[in-house]
């Protein structure tokens, strides 16, 4: 808007007119502290044209809303540019939504949602026309031919050439060889093969052996509360507890597990680097036990990188995707584990919704509460509290046991602690018991009927199709930008 008022001279109107035909906004977050926000007061020192021309912007809309909805005072505070309380800020989703003609979600819940919550003002004024959901979509020539060179060959000898490669709906071919004694033994090979090699990095780059022949359970992502990997800890730390309270003869019966952890956290995100330095320290405790030996082994993976998730995803047998119901706007690690084989464990969130529709619901283990009963549980927690020990003994235990020093010094862990005695906002103690039962419930798939396992991780990875990046940008180019495919000879 200033290049083209200022500098090429375009009349105010028309400059706008062009700014909101050329640009489209896609939302990639309901989190409140996503949403950014920049003080006034910076814009003043940095940016003063720039502030002048969101404050005539500004002025114009809010007329217009006031037009629309004469007297709702609270609704122009809402839609306003310009955040007054505490200081004022630049409400820069708000500036977004103005300036494009298109906003999008990235899955159908998290778009749904931007409509009904964050966005909900904004879906009064223009219209439910504007805003649509495009989901995510990854490439299947990084995430599946590039990182798992053995499991791409197998699906091209199977299916005959590798057009699947930009068509991956023709991956539903392998559902015809699913329960297949020959096809089943070549695909375990091809994952084991991709253990073997993710092995071997852990053992080269940190010294440490695991077991190839274990279920590998991988959660790696960015590092955040409401990613929850402090859920997927605690339920490390329970599992711990359990075996160890059991019998030898007991122990045998349990599903061996490596449990690893990857995943960076933002710079200044101290409860994060706290989670990591957790998952650290019960890793050094578990991973020399006698007790759990070639039973249970934790690790975190330092340093990761697009190069480490080509090494990791493949080797997946689970992975976890555990957010809080309604915080994860899509995820795409969700779509490329599944896309390699993994089996998905998570709560009925993002794109992990999608996928149980496309893989089927019997092929991932749901857990945790929905996404309507969250703030009624929040509100709970505020103003009818219930004791932890009374409410979730299990968690309870855990918690206990973090704070007898077993991993370090307690009060190193008791703000850790807190955050789920104290509020709980991600509902942690609500969802505990059912992720443990998840949890039990993928332990008895995996082994007590292995082969129907291998079968369930060909059609996981069979009906992957919707999941490509070519589809999500073919949604864009035809739903959004208005812009035809050219065909190149």
């Amino acid at each position: 808007m200033r290049i083209l008022v200022d500098e090429e001279e375009v009349p105010w109107d028309e400059a706008w007119q062009i700014v909101t035909q050329t640009f489209a906004f896609t939302n990639h977050t309901v989190l409140p502290e996503a949403l950014e926000k920049w003080p006034v007061s910076l814009f003043q020192q940095l940016l003063p044209r720039h502030l002048q021309i969101i404050y005539d912007l500004n002025w114009t809309f809010l007329q217009s809303v006031a037009r629309k909805f004469p007297g709702d005072v609270d609704r122009l505070a809402r839609m306003s540019l310009i955040e007054e309380s505490h200081g004022q800020q630049i409400r820069m989703a708000n500036l977004a939504v103005l300036g494009s003609f298109k906003v999008n979600g990235v899955a159908e819940l998290h778009s749904e949602l931007v409509k009904t919550t964050i966005l909900k003002d904004f879906v009064d004024f223009f219209g439910v026309s504007k805003f649509r959901n495009v989901t995510n979509g990854i490439t299947p020539r990084r995430w599946l031919d590039q990182c798992n060179p053995a499991l791409s060959s197998l699906i091209t000898d199977t299916l005959g050439s590798r057009a699947w490669l930009k068509d991956l709906n023709l991956l539903r071919g392998l559902l015809k060889y699913d329960t297949d004694p020959s096809f089943q033994k070549k695909w375990a090979a091809a994952k084991a093969n991709n253990k073997e090699r993710l092995a071997k990095y852990i053992k080269d780059t940190l010294g440490i052996t695991i077991s190839t022949t274990a279920m590998y359970d991988i959660q790696v992502k960015r590092i955040h509360e409401y990613k929850r990997q402090s859920l997927n800890i605690l339920g490390v730390i329970h599992r711990y507890l359990t075996i160890k309270a059991m019998t030898v003869e007991e122990r045998k019966k349990v599903t061996p597990r490596v449990i690893l952890f990857a995943g960076k956290a933002a710079p200044g995100y101290w409860m994060a680097k706290l989670i990591i330095r957790l998952i650290v320290n019960v890793a050094k405790v578990v991973n020399v036990d006698p007790d759990v030996k070639d039973i249970l082994t934790v690790l975190f993976l330092p340093d990761y990188s697009v190069s480490l998730a080509e090494l990791l995803i493949p080797a997946s047998d689970i992975s976890q995707h555990i957010s809080t119901a309604g915080t994860e706007a899509s995820g795409t690690s969700n779509m490329k584990f599944c896309l390699n084989g993994g089996l998905l464990l998570g709560t009925v969130d993002g794109a992990n919704i999608e996928i149980a529709e496309e893989v089927g619901s019997e092929n991932v283990f749901f857990f945790g509460h929905l996404t309507p009963a969250v703030e009624k549980l929040r509100y709970q927690h505020r103003y009818e509290p219930v004791p932890l020990e009374e409410k979730c003994p299990a968690l309870a235990a855990v918690l206990e046991d973090i704070l007898s020093s077993r991993y370090g010094e307690a009060g190193i862990w008791e703000p850790f602690v807190n955050t789920i005695r104290q509020g709980d906002y991600y509902l942690i103690s609500d969802d505990f018991d059912s992720y443990l039962r998840a949890q039990s419930m993928v332990d008895d798939a995996y082994s007590q009927d292995p082969k129907k396992w291998i079968q369930k991780s060909i059609h996981t990875t069979a009906k992957m199709g919707k999941f490509s990046s070519d589809r999500a940008i073919m949604t864009y180019a035809e739903e959004i930008w208005n812009v035809e495919a050219v065909k190149i000879n």
